[in-house]
């Protein structure tokens, strides 16, 4: 929805920021499912056509919303950026309640999709092996491969320190990449 002026434009970047602030705001105290959108322009205080200047849905007020936490995740692809992750997953687990809600339920299907697209953007930006299959099937793989656990621990099934959930995450995300990529130790499926 913006354009290359519209991210050196103050107004609108200071918009654009009060909407995100605004949707925070409520996410914390209400169900995703509850939010409405004119609850976001009430607490803004912002018009409905400015808002839809800036998003197109509710969903992809959430999407901007995840995008810089889901970046730490899909940085584990390249930069492995170990102490991020880790304090990501810590700010999950003090959250957890909201994380939940968030990432199953109404919001899991604009989680899933900002997760996917994360992680098409590191594949397609990093330089790194040649995928056997399209990047966006790629990204759909280890999106899943690195949500699901995220999600198993916040709801409780299984106990871990976020530190070694992010060393998990790391060598799920290298593995993932490895057995997706042409040259990696997974060629080709036993018997073919």
């Amino acid at each position: 929805m913006s354009t290359a002026h519209d991210a050196v434009d103050p107004r609108k970047r200071r918009t654009r920021e009060a909407l995100l602030q605004a949707f925070g705001a409520l996410v914390v105290d209400r169900r995703y499912h509850d939010i409405r959108i004119a609850d976001v322009l009430a607490k803004a205080g912002v018009s409905r056509s400015t808002f839809y200047e800036h998003f197109a849905s509710k969903d992809a007020l959430l999407a901007a919303s995840i995008e810089g936490p889901f970046s730490i995740l899909a940085s584990l692809l390249g930069e492995h950026s170990l102490p991020r992750v880790q304090s990501l997953l810590e700010h999950f687990w003090e959250n957890r309640s909201l994380a939940r809600t968030l990432f199953q339920g109404a919001g899991n299907r604009p989680v899933r999709a900002t997760m996917v697209a994360v992680v098409e953007r590191q594949l397609r930006r990093d330089p790194g092996p040649r995928l056997r299959v399209p990047p966006r099937l790629a990204a759909h793989a280890i999106a899943d491969a690195l949500l699901s656990p995220i999600v198993a621990w916040l709801n409780g099934e299984a106990a871990c320190s976020a530190a070694d959930l992010a060393l998990a995450l790391q060598a799920t995300a290298a593995a993932m990449l490895d057995a997706l990529s042409l040259g990696g130790r997974t060629n080709a499926a036993p018997g073919l």
